[in-house]
């Protein structure tokens, strides 16, 4: 098996990972991973054997990995440096800013859905202000642990 076969074995076993934590946030806690929408779970009755087969659909691909990737496990749990962790807050906080507050910005909300009121217009100014400047705040912070 190639370096490449390897990569795309546990890339596999994550997004299987995060699929089935995602099935259990809908399934059994009644909320969408992604939005936090509120939704009705599934009756534990129903649940329990559903989570079963998502947990040995999981093992199952433990083993796969194990088998024809020993020592895959291993690297894949040992934690990244401090830069790996500051990497990737770095990208979520640019996605927030460019996904979440830009959208909120009064004219692209006009341009994509018709006229605000004056009010309206004033609140989301000043949230999408106040945001920016909370979110500035965090990317200062996360620049000077970079560069300590």
């Amino acid at each position: 098996m190639t370096d490449g076969h390897r990569g795309h074995l546990c890339a596999c076993l994550s997004a299987l990972e995060e699929t089935v934590r995602h099935m259990a946030e809908v399934g059994s806690a009644g909320r969408s991973p992604s939005n936090g929408q509120r939704l009705t779970p599934l009756p534990p009755d129903e649940w329990t054997p559903i989570a079963a087969d998502l947990e040995r659909a999981e093992r199952r691909l433990v083993e796969a990995v194990r088998a024809l990737a020993p020592g895959s496990l291993v690297e894949r749990e040992r934690a990244e440096g401090l830069s790996g962790t500051l990497f990737r807050l770095s990208i979520l906080l640019r996605n927030a800013e460019e996904q979440i507050v830009d959208d909120l910005d009064p004219s692209r909300m006009e341009a994509k859905f018709g006229a605000l009121s004056d009010v309206e217009r004033q609140t989301l100014r000043e949230t999408t202000n106040g945001l920016r400047a909370d979110l500035h705040r965090v990317r200062e912070r996360l620049n000077r642990m970079r560069g300590s």
